[in-house]
């Protein structure tokens, strides 16, 4: 999402400088519109594998669990950016400069093509993953906890232990499930903009008030999507009491460090044989 950022805003900049750079250069053009694609498919793909890799963690099966490790997760990624490097190269082909804008050169067939296979990848596959995931993964939050109920004894020698354990599992579900909210409202304008643009690529006679106003609205939805990596840490701040535990005692040393070299005082160095005491002996008569 970082780099689909980048790439977006770098673009819109000089488009606001120097004029549109994607309706002048026709290599420009494809190639912007196929590193948007790719580098927002692996991450939508890259959240719901991380939703699938909760949900084996906390399954009861070992054999299952067996693949929340740290050498399957960086396949995974690997193969993942691999997948939506080759994916979208179809944008390289259907894209390029009609009437002075940056659009679909192969008319109906493939636009259709397009919003479809968009659609599909970009929402319809990750978004009932997240959601799936989350609800299996409350199911197997709540067998854990039946299973640590069942012996009575030793809940009561571990009920300050159980008691914690539980509060972090309401937590992490809760916070997994307002992600997967607000992901979902986030991104349901800009597909529902995608649904209309498949529905009216067979209409050719359209106004110039029409066209941009659709330009706007592309723009408004897609830039709504970006509020979702800068909105995390918001929501896990405000949802989880344990999480803004964690933040403060992982910030809290960096603030008292810095403290302490603010508070730094300079102090003397007394010399010990300079505060002796001189004794001077009478003479005896």
């Amino acid at each position: 999402m970082f780099i689909q950022l980048n790439v977006y805003a770098v673009t819109l900049m000089y488009a606001y400088c120097y004029g549109d750079p994607t309706s002048r250069i026709v290599a420009y053009c494809k190639i912007w519109y196929y590193l948007l694609q790719a580098t927002s498919m692996m991450f939508r793909w890259m959240l719901a594998a991380a939703c699938l890799d909760r949900y084996v963690l906390s399954s009861a099966n070992a054999h299952l669990r067996r693949f929340a490790s740290v050498h399957i997760a960086r396949r995974v990624v690997v193969a993942i950016v691999l997948i939506w490097i080759v994916f979208p190269v179809h944008r390289l082909i259907i894209y390029g400069l009609r009437t002075g804008s940056c659009a679909i050169v192969y008319g109906y067939v493939g636009a259709l093509y397009d919003g479809i296979f968009t659609i599909i990848n970009a929402c319809g596959i990750p978004i009932p993953i997240m959601v799936i995931c989350s609800l299996l993964i409350r199911r197997n939050l709540t067998k854990k906890r039946e299973r640590r109920n069942f012996n009575a004894d030793q809940q009561r020698r571990t009920s300050n232990n159980e008691h914690l354990q539980r509060k972090r599992d309401q937590q992490a579900l809760i916070m997994l499930f307002v992600q997967i909210f607000v992901y979902v409202n986030l991104t349901l304008p800009w597909m529902v903009y995608m649904i209309y643009d498949a529905i009216s690529l067979n209409i050719l006679n359209k106004s110039a008030d029409r066209l941009a106003i659709e330009r706007f609205m592309l723009f408004l939805t897609a830039t709504v999507i970006f509020l979702f990596p800068t909105a995390s840490f918001y929501l896990y701040t405000l949802t989880s009491s344990m999480f803004r535990k964690e933040l403060l005692n992982m910030l809290g040393p960096i603030l008292c460090f810095k403290c302490s070299n603010n508070n730094r005082r300079i102090e003397p160095i007394t010399n010990t044989n300079a505060q002796r005491r001189l004794t001077i002996q009478r003479p005896t008569i």
